[in-house]
């Protein structure tokens, strides 16, 4: 099976990033993949707009709301675990789809 190369959606608040990632998802058979650091906290789920239950339901999200809203969460673990979801979604034969704002420039 062919390594499929992960895709990189980034830009401001409310760009239409994550409409644009579900569309890919869904037509390249892609595993999204969140790298917006306040989405990964559990109980942020209204101020972060992440994406609903319909959306999630549709195609293989990862690393949305993981994380406890108390727990120290930093850059390099986001790295560890993005790198591990981008292997999963590969190793699927999925196209890894890697979407969020762009805080940690």
């Amino acid at each position: 099976m062919t390594k499929r190369a992960p895709i990189l959606i980034a830009g401001p608040t409310a760009s239409g990033k994550s409409t644009l990632a579900l569309a890919l998802a869904e037509r390249l058979g892609g595993t999204i993949i969140n790298a917006d650091a306040m989405q990964v906290y559990r109980e942020l789920r209204v101020l972060t707009a992440r994406p609903g239950e319909t959306d999630t339901q549709r195609v293989p999200h990862r690393l949305y709301g993981h994380v406890p809203g108390a727990e120290a969460y930093s850059a390099a673990r986001f790295a560890a675990e993005a790198g591990a979801a981008i292997a999963e979604a590969q190793q699927a034969g999925r196209v890894p789809i890697v979407v969020g704002g762009t805080g940690l420039y």
